[in-house]
């Protein structure tokens, strides 16, 4: 049974690393244990490894993650034609073999091209890059709310007036329009221009993940039926007699037999975890219409007596985070503890978000913003969301300014 452990083990390191991964940032008690055990593995490394190594991994990394570069997307070409690859050797002569009259060819080919094609549209697509000729009427498409987003701001690298909802990445050292994040996996950013190409690559690719993994399991159930192999029994070195075929010899004997297609079910249903949240993730900000940068803006927001507008000065014990809380939980508890002090008069200053005690209220209507519904200012129903991220130049005249041929990725500078 060296083979259970070796593929639990394998199995519980992979969710152990992803449980980390995922939700440290939100947990507390798991963040400490992360950063501990950060600490721990940075002391071993640097204790073992010489220096030499150590820098030169670091820099391979640095570039790796911090660069415009096609790493990742071999990686992933890579990854793609090993499974399909595996699925064609191993699992379809199998299927073919116990059920010749169907067709097992088409649907997983079908699957691979329209990921393909997403993906090579999500990557080569411009994603919105905001310049200065279509800042002005980038900026026509949405309101600044005031808090996340300020009317007026100005890049500092562009030296653009930046749209609301835009946000300049350092990766490719240019201003997004509705900006979500930088993909390495595409190596180009998730913006307006591709953001629908990028939903479209996430939800193929789930589909033939799990295509993969349900039509591997299914030709190892026909060969197990076929051959009849749980009717059957084993002889048992250790006690010399044979027994009954149980669960975990029938695994063993599949790896023995198949062990391609057992990593390949293994590795296909944990990826269907990982994907299924990340996937469901993005799915969920484009029914509420919003993006990764702005759920982080939105968590980072401050919460203290100094800068933010849901805490009194004048109640000091409700001006920190509880411990144990996120940043997210305490700002939205900030905002519910005062919710009902509208007696009390606040501001909204060109600077940011300070309490002004009681000053006379700020009647200008562009410079207020309604801050109990910054998670929904964006938000205006299902289906005009859904042609936001699918039609992202609908309301334009002049799309070719949008869209430029050769989109010009700039270097960052050397500081």
């Amino acid at each position: 049974m060296d083979f259970l452990y070796f593929l639990f083990g394998y199995i519980g390191i992979f969710a152990l690393v992803s449980v980390f991964v995922m939700f440290s940032g939100a947990s507390p008690f798991l963040s400490n244990i992360s950063d501990k055990l950060k600490g721990l593995c940075l002391k071993i490394v640097f204790t073992l490894v010489p220096g030499v190594v150590i820098r030169s991994v670091t820099k391979s990394v640095d570039y790796v993650f911090n660069t415009r570069n096609h790493v990742m997307q071999l990686v992933f070409v890579v990854l793609v034609l090993g499974g399909n690859i595996i699925f064609m050797l191993d699992v379809l002569p199998l299927l073919y073999i116990f059920e010749p009259d169907k067709n097992h060819i088409f649907f997983p080919l079908f699957l691979l091209f329209t990921n393909a094609a997403a993906y090579h549209l999500c990557a080569g697509t411009d994603p919105g890059r905001v310049t200065s000729k279509n800042a002005a009427m980038l900026a026509s498409l949405y309101k600044a709310d005031g808090v996340l987003f300020k009317s007026g701001s100005e890049c500092s690298t562009c030296r653009v007036i930046k749209p609301a909802r835009s946000k300049h990445c350092k990766i490719c050292n240019q201003c997004i329009h509705r900006f979500d994040h930088h993909c390495i996996w595409t190596n180009s950013c998730i913006g307006a221009g591709n953001l629908r190409y990028f939903l479209i690559f996430l939800v193929t690719l789930m589909a033939m993940i799990i295509n993969g993994a349900v039509m591997s399991s299914r030709a190892m159930v026909l060969v197990v039926s076929h051959l009849k192999i749980m009717e059957s029994g084993y002889w048992d070195p250790y006690t010399g007699q044979v027994q009954p075929v149980t669960f975990p010899v029938l695994i063993q004997h599949l790896f023995m037999q198949q062990p391609r297609c057992i990593f390949l079910i293994t590795s296909l249903v944990m990826l269907t975890f990982l994907l299924g949240l990340f996937t469901l993730y993005h799915i969920y900000l484009l029914i509420i219409n919003q993006t990764t940068n702005e759920r982080y803006k939105l968590a980072s927001l401050p919460c203290d007596k100094q800068s933010s507008l849901f805490c009194n000065n004048n109640s000091t014990e409700h001006s920190a985070i509880l411990p144990g809380e996120s940043r997210r939980n305490g700002f939205k508890r900030c905002h519910d503890m005062h919710s009902d002090e509208n007696e009390r008069n606040f501001g909204l200053k060109n600077e940011g978000l300070v309490q002004s005690g009681h000053s006379k209220p700020n009647n200008n209507p562009a410079k207020t913003t309604d801050t109990k519904n910054l998670d929904s200012f964006y938000n205006r129903g299902l289906l005009h969301n859904v042609k936001e991220v699918f039609l992202p130049w609908a309301q334009l005249k002049d799309v070719k300014q949008i869209k430029p041929r050769n989109p010009e990725i700039r270097k960052p500078k050397k500081s």
